[in-house]
């Protein structure tokens, strides 16, 4: 079951308005910020992943950063903003060798503060994760976590994604760290989706019953979509049938 939450393999590289490949589809903005304020609040972020693939981190933050008030736009001087947007989309703009995209992120975080430093940290990650290097994308994600100068909702996104690509082999100890702090916040938009990802960690540490348990909270108190409480109930008989 857990296997069918990876994700970060692959990537869905779209063609720019220049016409190169990019990480960074800005064709893609007004349908992905259509759908994200309901898809980021249930299982549909799965779905969200695969279809837009290396760009989903970056403009999540970007959406949030407006939804929270987060170092929004209209803090930075107009020139700026366009200067530093021309100069991150850029960096993004995919290279010959992944390494060239990630050197110009390395440099904005180097040269820059707040969101454009968060937003390049991230996508470094998710670029070596796109790569297969998932030890060194592992590794940017879990500092990123660690990291308390980062926007909470920037560190609870890493914490969501490192659980994913933990969940696997991890122990359910590990996994609960990870995201206990965000499936007890009932004003963080991911409660869904941690207590979910606890659930598959459960199970897939044969603890059938905090599983099933976990799974039952969510169709009793979570704000859920139908779709989800039918998989939920799918899940729940599935558990019986194993005992």
């Amino acid at each position: 079951m857990a296997k069918n939450i990876k994700r970060g393999a692959e990537q869905d590289t779209a063609k720019g308005q220049n016409g190169g490949n990019q990480y960074f589809n800005l064709d893609a903005e007004k349908a992905f910020f259509d759908e994200v304020d309901e898809e980021v609040r249930n299982e549909k972020f799965k779905k969200l992943i695969n279809k837009y693939g290396g760009i989903f981190l970056a403009l999540l933050i970007i959406f949030l950063s407006v939804a929270v008030g987060y170092e929004k736009i209209g803090q930075w001087r107009l020139e700026k903003a366009e200067q530093e947007n021309i100069r991150y989309v850029q960096a993004l703009t995919a290279q010959k060798d992944f390494e060239d995209n990630i050197a110009e992120l390395e440099n904005i975080v180097a040269t820059e503060s707040g969101l454009y430093k968060d937003m390049a940290r991230l996508q470094i990650a998710n670029i070596l994760l796109d790569n297969n290097q998932n030890e060194r994308g592992l590794k940017n994600l879990s500092e990123i976590w660690q990291d308390t100068e980062v926007s909470n909702k920037i560190r609870e996104i890493s914490a969501i994604k490192l659980a994913t690509y933990k969940i696997d082999s991890a122990p359910y100890a590990e996994i609960e760290t990870l995201l206990s702090p965000i499936a007890n916040d009932a004003n963080s938009s991911w409660v869904s989706m941690a207590k979910e990802l606890l659930a598959m960690s459960a199970i897939q540490n044969k603890d059938l019953e905090k599983g099933r348990a976990l799974y039952q909270e969510l169709l009793t108190n979570g704000n859920i979509s139908d779709d989800f409480k039918a998989r939920i109930n799918d899940v729940l008989a599935s558990i019986n049938d194993a005992q």
